[in-house]
């Protein structure tokens, strides 16, 4: 299946487009993009027609920093759920975490990672080469600022607009776009590697944000989970921790029960999960330990009600979970992260 971006992407482009009167409409057309599916907010593009747009629209513009004009577009709606779930973080790491665990949903054909250092971390984003190809990733220059711009934006939306990063990576050389670039960025760019880079301090990183909201953040990754689990079809593992996550808060998830809600056999979905290279238990304790960590800042929940939510059968076997996952129990994490805010 090619590689697809979300069409909101596009929708800044025709945005773009028509603020320089220039037919949005007929450019569209001829990437071989329909316009109608702007107004869906989950419809996506083929990321080779979308490559094909953004070069027809720079072309029609005749304007290198039509990409850093175009990324200025951004706002949380354009990357819907992931948008806002990105400004109810509780930190800048939090929020880019959250963003190299969905970013697929933006674009299936890149890879995000971030990279922790000793006093810095490192915000990577690369093309998955299986899904897209260099040659067909090939004058992608106005894309990719426009895609460095929306991130400056989006920290800046976090921790003021003062805000820049240590240093930016840009998979380009220098261009007619560059000053505005670096105008924008306020920091030294680095050019024509082969990945998009930005490098953070780690007191920026860490730093505790007042407008951080778990209840948020948990309602829109439910909603980004469903999405990738239709986004990644042929990933079985994406729609057993959909399942999973869902009947959690029950306090009772089964394995046969997961199983029988897709429609599989428990030997079937082992076999199948293991071809993936996880299995049931590991993705069970992943969904544990996400929401345990939202649970435990909610002071309207007590210790054994958070065990009972996550499905443990007595608190003395959560509270044993929690150790080993975050090294503290329950109710010191709690005490010491009510301290930090």
């Amino acid at each position: 299946m090619p590689a697809s971006t979300l069409s909101s992407w596009a929708r800044l482009v025709w945005e773009e487009l028509n603020a320089r009167q220039l037919d949005a409409n007929g450019i569209f057309r001829e990437a071989g993009l329909n316009p109608s599916k702007l107004g869906n907010a989950v419809a996506r593009f083929p990321v080779a027609n979308m490559i094909q747009l953004w070069n027809l629209a720079q072309r029609a513009c005749g304007d290198d920093g039509f990409g850093v004009s175009t990324g200025q577009r951004w706002n949380a709606t354009t990357f819907h759920a992931l948008g806002f779930a990105w400004l109810a973080s509780n930190s800048l790491g939090e929020a880019l975490h959250r963003m190299a665990r969905y970013g697929a949903f933006l674009n299936d054909g890149l890879e995000y990672s971030l990279i922790s250092e000793q006093v810095r971390y490192r915000f990577r984003i690369s093309r998955d080469e299986a899904r897209l190809p260099q040659a067909q990733y090939k004058g992608a220059e106005a894309s990719t600022d426009a895609g460095i711009v929306a991130i400056l934006k989006m920290c800046r939306q976090l921790l003021g607009e003062s805000f820049s990063p240590m240093e930016i990576t840009c998979p380009h050389p220098p261009n007619g776009g560059a000053i505005l670039l670096e105008q924008v960025a306020r920091c030294p760019i680095h050019y024509d590697k082969d990945y998009i880079e930005l490098v953070f301090d780690r007191q920026d990183i860490e730093r505790k944000l007042t407008s951080g909201n778990d209840e948020l953040t948990q309602a829109h990754e439910q909603i980004l989970l469903k999405h990738m689990a239709d986004l990644q079809q042929d990933k079985l593992s994406a729609k057993v921790q959909l399942a999973i996550l869902e009947q959690l808060p029950s306090g009772n998830v089964k394995e046969t029960d997961i199983a029988s809600e897709l429609g599989l056999s428990s030997r079937t979905m082992q076999r199948r999960l293991l071809e993936e290279g996880v299995n049931f238990q590991g993705l069970l304790q992943t969904a544990r330990q996400k929401l345990a960590d939202q649970y435990i800042r909610d002071e309207k929940l007590s210790i054994s009600e958070i065990a009972y939510l996550l499905g443990f059968s007595e608190q003395a076997n959560f509270t044993r979970a929690f150790k080993r996952w975050t090294g503290r129990s329950p109710t010191q994490y709690r005490q010491e992260e009510l301290l930090a805010s």
